[in-house]
């Protein structure tokens, strides 16, 4: 176990151990704001279960389930629990397979209810086409519908990936999460077998969890007469996706835990944390170290003018954070310098060098690609990720045969003799050579050229949709791909493929810019939050609403009367997300049209004091000899 097992309990911690501790059903919910401990105590209430019901556990071949929102948590709490197989540590779409993957004949009931579904909906739309060109394109999609409704009567078993291909048997990510908590509403054995299996499960990150999925588990728990526990651990005001639930509903009985602790932040920190959330819910956090533990820290509230130049003005913000906290880290890009968080991914797309790559994944009304474009798992995107960029970097030169192995059908499939496998290695080879040439010549429509190259060659073995698209009468040509797909990949194939590696360093944070999203559950020592609406505004999010400077529209209006979700209300929690990131030392920078108004707004609202101005900066800048 890690020094998290070590910790000092809390009153959450001991609450947590009394629910664990009952016979018979029983269900928690922990609100846990930001730096609260909240992995600390799950890691703790798992290492407290295996403790005392190990023997038992054993005895009956069952396991505690512990759900995480990524892979990366849930690497971390298995090296927390040692590798403890007791504890199954796992994203919920794991899970959800793992649970549904023996119901083959219920898995195959519900594709087959989906195609007849597409087919029924694309029927209609046939009627009412427009154009005979859209008319002959949905016609063609109907028939491929057919095609793999058809083709399912000889699929043996099903299976799980990325992207779904129905017609050969193989489900999709988001087909997992629509398909289980239907089937487990429908089928009362699932709910009992996951009962049994699992007689404990924790899901951490709740607030992001599907509300279907929250659901689903819920009516195991209301289901199952057995002994079982189920507990939630999240917090509603850092709601980041708008698929999650936020509040998970309490069940009769329900322990309702609060964990009101920060052992993350400075004073100066928190206190703007606190700021922020106040006028969420009230709930305010108090310093979790003692006295002589937690450090000052240093947070300020800067407003700029939109006017003024982005990267000019950043720089002098930066400057001046290192001449008044005595520290140079501000100015560095290293990666432990600072992160500068923005609102919006086209911001940072700006900066970094990627904006037509954003602008391809993010059309009108964007899919389902663009939110997956944001968690740095777009399907179109993997090939360039895991393989194409991999190839042509040539620190990778030792490692290229072990990418095309995991990679590549061109040196992994149909390699029988020893003539075969010198032949495939030497096409690998020149394929290499010409396939560092074309990224090297870059320039626009180079992932296009790229991308075709590396699926002809077979370098790469792209999901069957990105198959079905680049070579649309192959073996994968019974794919659907819809318009807004078909709208990305059109422009996606024209970008410049140096624009991927702009992105790639961005979703894998090693750049100084991110975003909420990318930065989820992390912390940093100097943080820099930018507001500012002028640059692209998200319909979901805006900072000059949430400060007044801009009117409720009518769906906010109407919205709030309705007791729904907010722009006001999701960009606060936007903002609490990332204010909360900060270790020792925050700095929010607001552009504003009207520098005057926005400073009285902060006030007002109580979130700063004492903002500063640009001329505030230059003044003291002025002042020391070392900033010129």
């Amino acid at each position: 176990m890690t020094s998290r097992i070590d910790a000092r309990d809390t009153d959450a911690d001991r609450l947590i151990r009394d629910v664990l501790d009952r016979k018979g059903k029983a269900g928690f919910i922990v609100t846990a704001g930001a730096g609260s401990g909240k992995t600390t105590s799950l890691v703790k209430a798992l290492a407290h279960v295996t403790a005392i019901r190990r023997t038992q556990l054993r005895a009956r071949t069952q396991r505690i389930a512990c759900i995480t929102y990524t892979e990366v948590a849930a690497a971390e709490i298995h090296g927390d629990v040692q590798d403890d197989p007791l504890v199954y540590v796992s994203t919920i779409h794991s899970f959800l397979w793992e649970a549904i993957a023996p119901f083959q004949s219920d898995i195959g009931a519900w594709i087959k209810r989906q195609l007849a579904a597409k087919i029924d909906e694309v029927s209609g739309k046939i009627e009412k086409a427009k154009t005979p060109a859209k008319r002959d394109r949905m016609t063609q999609d109907r028939a491929r519908y057919q095609r793999q409704l058809e083709a399912l009567y000889s699929v043996r078993k099903f299976t799980y990936s990325v992207g779904p291909d129905w017609g050969r048997g193989q489900v999709g990510h988001a087909d997992v999460l629509k398909m289980v908590p239907r089937i487990l509403m429908e089928q009362p054995l699932l709910a009992k077998i996951i009962a049994t299996r699992f007689p404990i499960i924790f899901i951490d990150e709740s607030q992001d969890t599907e509300t279907d999925v929250v659901a689903g588990l819920i009516h195991v728990y209301r289901t199952v007469k057995s002994d079982f526990c189920l507990g939630f651990f999240g917090d509603p005001m850092q709601q980041i996706y708008p698929t999650g639930i936020g509040q998970v509903p309490v069940e009769p009985g329900w322990a309702v835990i609060n964990k009101p602790e920060n052992f993350r932040s400075a004073r100066r920190v928190l206190d703007v944390v606190n700021r922020v959330r106040a006028a969420a819910d009230g709930d305010t956090q108090t310093p979790g170290r003692p006295d002589n533990l937690t450090p000052e820290g240093h947070a300020y509230f800067i407003v700029l003018p939109t006017d003024a130049d982005r990267v000019a003005s950043m720089d002098v913000v930066r400057r001046w954070l290192a001449y008044r906290t005595s520290n140079d880290a501000w100015v560095t890009d290293a990666p432990d310098g600072v992160k500068i968080l923005v609102a919006m991914h086209k911001l940072a797309a700006r900066r970094l060098g990627f904006a037509n790559l954003h602008a391809a994944f993010h059309p009108k009304n964007p899919p389902a690609l663009a939110t997956a474009f944001i968690e740095g798992t777009a399907w179109p995107i993997m090939p360039f990720a895991n393989v194409i960029l991999p190839l042509c970097d040539a620190s990778n030169d030792n490692a290229a045969l072990r990418i095309l192995r995991k990679h590549s059908g061109l040196v992994r499939d149909d390699l029988a003799g020893a003539g075969r496998i010198r032949e495939r290695l030497a096409a690998a080879r020149d394929a290499v050579t010409d396939l560092r040439g074309l990224v090297a010549a870059a320039g626009p429509g180079s992932v296009g050229k790229t991308l075709r190259f590396a699926h002809h060659t077979r370098l790469i073995d792209p999901v069957p949709q990105l198959a079905r698209y680049l070579d649309p009468d192959g073996p994968h040509s019974d794919q659907v791909l819809s318009e807004k797909a078909r709208e990305v990949l059109d422009a996606f194939m024209k970008c410049d493929v140096r624009e991927l590696q702009g992105y790639l360093r961005y979703v894998s944070r090693q750049s100084p810019y991110s975003t909420q999203h990318a930065t989820k559950g992390a912390e940093f020592p100097r943080v820099i939050v930018l507001l500012d609406d002028s640059e692209g505004v998200m319909p979901a999010y805006s900072y000059d609403k949430l400060l007044g400077l801009a009117e409720l529209s009518q769906t906010d209006r109407e919205n709030k009367a309705n007791g729904r979700d907010t722009t006001v209300e999701r960009s606060r929690r936007l903002l609490y997300v990332c204010v909360s990131r900060a270790r020792e030392e925050l700095a929010v920078v607001v552009y504003a049209e009207n520098v005057e108004a926005a400073i009285l707004s902060l006030k007002v609202s109580g979130l700063a004091d004492e903002p500063l101005t640009l001329s505030d900066l230059t003044y003291d800048l002025g002042k020391d000899p070392s900033s010129t």
